[in-house]
């Protein structure tokens, strides 16, 4: 039975709000492991950010790096807010972070930052905007379901090792455009199509993996032929601000240097199917485009609204991360998707806890890098004498072997997780308490 928005609106709420004690727990496990970890762990991708951001804090130049300008401000901003609490902090910031192609140096991250005598505090404060964004993105996914959901969607989320690994470990900025996609699925799902098109549209020009939920978006929550316009018309003038900005400011265009220096774009078009002639097949955009034709033929048959949507986004999450190369942290983009689709199949959750266990041996791959170097500000000294796990891993058997391995069995669990999900929540939608065609509240709101 589909739920109209305002009918959604007036549904009872209870006198109190008190938070269940299961979901409590779970807040407070989450908030402490975070709280945790947070201050002695850290990759060279935060000291660059950072560096950059320490232009704009400590010396006025706000726009020396445009390629991500939108997340890059997000950290000038902070950092110049935060700086009262790091004293000192002015000396220990690389001063060629911001050049392209040569950037933060790691004697730079070892001897300036690492060394930094208020070091644990400026690692606590310099991840706090991910942590809250974290907890933001729990909050606004407890909101999407109904009560007797709560705890395992926001376990899903807010104890998931990949997310804990990305935001408190890593040091990664991705749970900011995350809580922008997930603030934009909650305003749809109440009926607000525009306003959860533009936080998309926000969330797009932050990090680039919104942009291939954009499509599915419009063909979810539109009611018209008219709304597809629009629709687009809205994205279009999104991206087109923030060129405008961008160009005024800067000079130089953030999407053409995007497109032309960013190396993760390209990793869109790693696997490859060779034809006659130097002519090729590029799997993933031939497979993003086949399923989302395909998304199209359903939404012409009623597949709209929160559920479709949501489903659709898992399932092409799992297509992109099993079909492109990718580093670890961004697998945090699996999650939210996942946590609304799969939190009552407990054999789907067995399958997304050998994802991450997979990814936590795929991290291998890059020597120390992302697995002991990530314990450096405990003990430079020490945690650089430590063994590194792919040597020891060489000695027991050939490297690539391994690692081929668990990067097929990854693949093989995300498309076997995307297929189960386009089988049993999109071709049989009808068997769901899902939205109607008009897309304004469902089965994940109400």
């Amino acid at each position: 039975m589909a739920v109209t928005a305002s009918a959604w609106r007036r549904l009872p709420r209870p006198a109190t709000r008190q938070i269940a004690p299961g979901l409590a727990a779970i807040w407070a496990a989450g908030i402490l492991i975070r709280l945790v970890l947070a201050p002695f762990t850290v990759h060279l991708d935060l000291y660059h950010v950072y560096s950059r951001a320490a232009q704009a804090a400590y010396h006025g130049e706000w726009f020396v790096w445009t390629s991500q300008l939108a997340i890059q401000t997000v950290h000038n901003i902070w950092l110049f807010l935060v700086k009262p609490l790091l004293p000192g902090a002015e000396t220990i910031w690389s001063p060629t972070a911001a050049v392209f192609g040569l950037g933060a140096q790691p004697s730079e991250f070892r001897d300036l930052f690492l060394g930094y005598p208020h070091l644990f505090r400026a690692l606590l404060l310099l991840k706090l905007p991910y942590l809250v964004a974290d907890l933001g993105t729990g909050y606004l996914l407890t909101r999407l379901v109904v009560p007797e959901r709560r705890r395992r969607v926001l376990a899903l989320w807010l104890l998931n090792p990949i997310v804990l690994y990305t935001s408190a470990v890593f040091g990664r900025h991705d749970s900011i455009a995350v809580l922008l996609v997930v603030a934009s699925l909650v305003a749809a799902a109440q009926g607000r199509r525009y306003l959860g098109l533009g936080l998309l549209g926000l969330g797009a020009v932050t990090r680039f993996f919104p942009f291939f939920l954009a499509p599915f978006f419009v063909l979810a929550y539109r009611r018209s032929k008219r709304d597809l316009a629009l629709f687009a018309g809205g994205l279009a003038g999104v991206w087109l601000a923030v060129e405008v900005t961008a160009l005024a400011a800067t000079g130089s265009s953030p999407t053409l240097t995007l497109l032309s220096r960013y190396q993760h774009v390209d990793y869109l078009t790693d696997l490859v199917l060779p034809l006659r002639f130097g002519d090729r097949l590029f799997v993933f955009p031939l497979a993003y485009g086949l399923f989302l034709l395909w998304f199209f033929e359903r939404s012409d048959r009623g597949a709209r609204g929160t559920d479709a949507y949501v489903a659709a986004g898992a399932a092409m999450f799992l297509g992109m991360f099993a079909l492109t190369f990718f580093h670890p942290p961004y697998a945090i983009w699996l999650v939210p998707f996942l946590a609304l689709t799969i939190d009552r199949d407990g054999r789907l959750i067995a399958y997304h806890l050998a994802q991450a266990t997979l990814l936590i041996l795929f991290a291998l791959h890059w020597d120390t890098q992302m697995t002991t170097d990530l314990f450096l500000p405990l003990d430079p000294d020490g945690v650089a004498t430590l063994p590194n796990p792919r040597t020891v891993l060489a000695a027991q058997v050939p490297v690539p072997l391994f690692l081929g391995v668990v990067r097929s069995l990854f693949d093989a669990l995300a498309l076997w997780m995307a297929y189960r999900i386009v089988r049993e929540r999109l071709c049989r939608a009808e068997q769901e308490v899902s939205l109607g065609p008009d897309g304004e509240a469902g089965g994940h709101g109400a």
